[in-house]
């Protein structure tokens, strides 16, 4: 079924693409990442411990960051019937139109990944972590056995991470930020700090760079209820295109940042 409408065509395509792969697995959204030119694919032996990472080619660059995994993934919830959504599309709001189905669309977070997907040509940096939803498996992984990387994220600009419920908000969690890069994602953005409860990606990742985490239109997340309003996705999309074309300036963070905390849950 077509659900985008020519407006906004591609951005619709590439949402509408992450939204319908399963929630029960995130195999088919790290693959469609691992294809891409000069991704670097790292897996561990525990499950959901992988992700990929596709460095970007500007000297100013940024690290996107989003997550492949749903809160309802078969390694987590194997007891949850393997009946998939089917997304539905109407007053402009994506959500689940299978009765039968227990779980939302996934907005959360293949949203972000449709946002990633489509800045891969930005010349920035992507990464695409697996986990999240059951403590930063991806992401832990990766600081922990790869510091090579990790050491060459935070070498960047600064992340941002499109992981974040609602219309309009940011948070940079207990990441030791500068009160200038809140005043630069608030102008840039015009969205407000939500606060520092909760964690996600960004809080294990960062320890000399600044991070955020935007908001990218999704409610009801973990739920069967979820829905995505497409105006709201497209306007952070929109409005990071806009930033990530300009000349980037680095934002450390105001102390190095060693988080010790490795079993909180993000939202």
């Amino acid at each position: 079924m077509k659900l985008f409408e020519d407006k906004n065509k591609e951005e619709r395509e590439a949402l509408e693409k992450f939204l319908s792969m399963s929630v029960k697995s995130s195999d088919e959204v790290i693959d469609t990442f691992a294809k891409l030119p000069n991704a670097i694919y790292c897996q561990g032996n525990k499950p959901n411990e992988r992700f990929v990472y596709i460095p970007g080619t500007r000297d100013d660059k940024v690290l996107l960051v989003a997550h492949a995994d749903t809160v309802w993934d078969k390694n987590w919830m194997p007891e949850l019937l393997d009946i998939p959504q089917t997304l539905g599309y109407k007053l402009g709001r994506y959500y689940n139109t299978n009765p039968r189905s227990l779980s939302g669309i996934g907005a959360d977070d293949r949203a972000g990944c449709a946002i990633l997907y489509l800045l891969k040509n930005s010349g920035h940096s992507i990464l695409i972590v697996d986990g999240e939803e059951h403590g930063q498996v991806g992401s832990k992984f990766l600081r922990k056995e790869h510091p090579e990387i990790f050491e060459e994220i935070n070498n960047h600009c600064y992340a941002l991470q499109f992981d974040r419920r609602n219309d309009s908000d940011y948070k940079c969690y207990n990441i030791p930020v500068t009160n200038n890069f809140k005043n630069f994602l608030e102008n840039n953005f015009g969205y407000k700090d939500a606060g520092t409860k909760s964690r996600t990606d960004i809080v294990t990742l960062c320890q000399k760079i600044c991070g955020a985490n935007l908001s990218v239109g999704y409610y009801g997340e973990h739920t069967e209820f979820e829905r995505l309003y497409f105006k709201q996705w497209l306007q952070t999309y929109s409005k990071v295109c806009k930033l990530l074309e300009k000349e980037q300036q680095k934002f450390p963070t105001q102390k190095i940042y060693t988080n010790t905390q490795n079993n909180e849950i993000s939202m």
